[in-house]
């Protein structure tokens, strides 16, 4: 029998977003309690780019597939692999970081915890986030062709003190004049594994046309 986690945080109006400059609102539109016949409401993502999310080609590339056209195989893990990388500032993670050897040829996904979760609910952890570099983004193409994905806990693959390196390695990862895409799941949770990962599904928000869509994180675990 599986037993399964959520990687996603869940949305509320106290979600962080990079820069500290969107939300999450939710409001009530009709309410039992009032006397109405349901309980409904409205949300309202100020940027799409919110809570646990994935970034589409589309995002930094014109000519990159929305997430309405990615194929659904490309949503689905079944070799993930889980890195730990301890970062408590804005320092970038880079090659010599991770050993690779470690890292299975046949991975789809690769998820990196940082331990950066711990200060979510804290201005530091959009203004003093960790990043990831291009050269990475370049390496983890070269040696891993299976890679459909990675993600990560901390607010977004772009530090906000390191904002250029930050473009490069998403142009580097999402755009396929670099060749096939590695998708980019942006503020995950991760601290409540302890188990290998069977299998990984993120399920996006499927809207037309979109860059991003904030995403539910389903793993399977032994």
């Amino acid at each position: 029998m599986n037993n399964f986690l959520i990687l996603s945080h869940t949305l509320n109006e106290d979600t962080p977003s990079y820069g500290n400059r969107d939300k999450f609102i939710k409001e009530i539109k009709s309410s039992i309690s009032m006397g109405e016949t349901s309980n409904t409401s409205s949300w309202k993502f100020t940027n799409n780019h919110i809570g646990t999310h994935i970034d589409s080609p589309r995002h930094f590339c014109d000519n990159g597939q929305p997430i309405n056209e990615i194929e659904p195989d490309r949503f689905v893990y079944n070799k993930p692999c889980l890195i730990d990388i301890y970062r408590n500032n804005a320092q970038l993670i880079d090659i010599d970081d991770i050993d690779f050897s470690r890292i299975s040829k046949e991975t789809d996904l690769i998820l990196i915890r940082t331990g950066y979760e711990e200060y979510r609910y804290t201005d530091k952890y959009w203004n003093d986030n960790p990043g990831l570099t291009c050269n990475l983004a370049k390496k983890l193409r070269e040696k891993f062709p299976k890679l459909k994905s990675i993600g990560f806990d901390f607010i977004s693959l772009t530090s906000w003190k390191n904002k250029q390196e930050g473009k490069n390695a998403h142009l580097e990862f999402l755009c396929p004049d670099k060749g096939v895409p590695i998708l980019i799941i942006e503020d995950m949770k991760l601290s409540e594994i302890n188990q290998q990962i069977n299998f990984v599904v993120i399920l996006p928000l499927i809207v037309y046309e979109a860059d991003g869509s904030p995403v539910t994180v389903l793993a399977s675990i032994k």
